[in-house]
């Protein structure tokens, strides 16, 4: 349990990465999600509600289907003794 939660960890950091894909990607088409929606701006809404919705998706169905890896891997990483 402590492995799999510590791969959950690392995918959904990696997954809300914003300034490593500014720096390196130049390209906006190869950009991720995570960097699109920190430039839409408040006359496009119904874009980023949208955007929203389906970047969060991934992470809600994993946090769901992972919950009890997650929960006993955190647990067990605070036992001492």
């Amino acid at each position: 349990p402590g492995m799999a939660a510590l791969a959950i960890l690392a995918f959904v950091d990696n997954w809300n990465m914003v300034e490593q894909p500014l720096i390196f990607l130049q390209d906006a088409i190869k950009q991720p999600l995570s960097v699109y929606l920190s430039v839409i701006g408040a006359e496009e809404r119904g874009i980023a509600f949208a955007a929203s919705t389906i970047y969060m998706l991934p992470m809600l169905l994993l946090a769901l289907y992972a919950e009890k890896e997650l929960v006993e891997g955190i647990q067990l990483s605070g036992i001492k003794g």
